[in-house]
């Protein structure tokens, strides 16, 4: 960390000692850490999308990542990924955020419990978030911090972390996602043969061409297939009540985002009792009421842990939903980082979600862990190695530049 990092942070400060905080409460886990923070380090890249990526939203023709590795006093490592999104060059934003705001904080930090530094972070960084008007980006920076302390946790304690985190079941069942409403057999046939059985379409633009396209792919799924749609917060409440009666028939797991977050509750009461379709959302979420008023209109929980919560705030949300009745299936449209904690997080809590993984052509995926588990039968296994289990390959990706 540079010099001028560390000016940038003087202001901030970490309130409180981790031991004063130990005593208000019970763990996540059960499990105990103690390390002393060495070093943070952030990493960017960005590559084109081709073929672009067609969303409500528009075009996506770029796409970014943002990793950071946290290093013990012992050497180990820890590595989670902050979420970037839309626009791509977003990242370099939360890149500065976390170079030359939190990571200057937490060098020399003595971490006993992780959740009371996400907390901690939460606070120090409180004047950007009212100043600048920034609770995303500053939730995403340190979402990424919380997910690489559980790693590194993990990776220290020698076990997997869905089973630091109390999980037993390392299987989960999976779903393909990003495909485009109007993917041809043959395509189709390629996800089915790379192991898939469950198909996310996007949804929310072009419904007169669109919907037709969506009720095409639901006749054309095999025995044992499942479909879900993503409107990626492209309809108003009118559109999507009619487009609802469009896709009465369509066999959908469920349906996502089919208007934004800042819509009503009401409104989302009304979507919710139009469809016998359960309704999906949670990736634009950015606290825990917000999700649990949520609990009220909808099927599937879908927070994304490098967007809100990391490890320490999704876990408990997780368990909660499934309290409710509600099914968890984590957002995950990334690296394999993220996806690789998204993966342990839904092994700990259980249920029968699916985890959320991108078929899109994204080399920043694809580098970024080649040993990440394969799909076989629209299922995927977790290996017994230590923290999230994967080589994140720093190397692969920096060929990219």
């Amino acid at each position: 960390m540079s010099e001028a990092g560390r000016a940038d942070a003087a202001g901030f400060a970490l309130r409180g000692r981790q031991d004063e905080a130990d005593r208000g409460g019970a763990s996540l886990t059960d499990h105990s850490v103690d390390v002393v923070i060495q070093d943070v380090k952030a990493y960017r890249f960005d590559a084109p999308v081709v073929p672009p990526i067609r969303s409500s939203f528009g075009w996506v023709t770029e796409r970014s990542c943002l990793l950071v590795s946290i290093e013990d006093t012992d050497g180990q490592v820890g590595w989670g990924e902050i979420w970037t999104g839309m626009p791509a060059f977003g990242a370099g934003h939360r890149y500065d955020l976390l170079t030359h705001i939190a990571a200057p904080l937490l060098i020399g930090q003595r971490v006993r419990r992780i959740d009371h530094v996400s907390q901690q972070l939460h606070a120090a960084m409180l004047p950007i978030e009212r100043l600048a008007g920034e609770p995303g980006p500053v939730s995403q920076v340190i979402a990424g911090i919380d997910c690489a302390l559980w790693d590194l946790a993990a990776t220290r304690s020698g076990l997997p972390l869905y089973r630091l985190l109390g999980g037993t079941g390392a299987t989960m069942a999976t779903y393909a996602s990003g495909i485009r409403p109007d993917l041809d057999p043959a395509a189709m046939d390629t996800l089915r043969q790379a192991g898939f059985r469950a198909f996310k379409f996007k949804a929310g633009f072009d419904d007169a061409a669109t919907l037709g396209h969506l009720r095409r792919q639901g006749r054309d799924l095999a025995a044992g297939e499942h479909m879900m749609i993503d409107a990626n917060c492209g309809w108003d409440v009118a559109a999507a009540e009619r487009a609802f009666d469009a896709l009465a028939g369509c066999p959908l797991e469920w349906i996502e985002e089919p208007v934004g977050p800042e819509v009503a509750d009401d409104a989302w009461h009304r979507l919710a009792a139009r469809t016998r379709h359960p309704l999906a959302a949670g990736e634009n979420l950015l606290s825990r009421s917000r999700f649990e008023a949520a609990f009220d209109w909808l099927g599937v929980i879908q927070p994304d842990l490098g967007k809100w919560g990391g490890v320490s705030g999704v876990v408990p949300l997780a368990r909660a939903a499934l309290a409710h009745g509600l099914r968890y299936c984590p957002h995950s449209f990334g690296t394999y980082v993220g996806a690789a904690h998204a993966a342990h997080v839904l092994a700990a809590v259980g249920g029968d979600g699916r985890l959320e993984l991108d078929v899109n052509v994204n080399p920043l995926r694809t580098l970024s862990a080649p040993d990440f588990p394969d799909v076989i039968d629209g299922r995927l296994t977790l290996t017994d190695r230590p923290g999230i289990g994967i080589a994140v390959d720093i190397a692969g990706l920096s060929s990219l530049r």
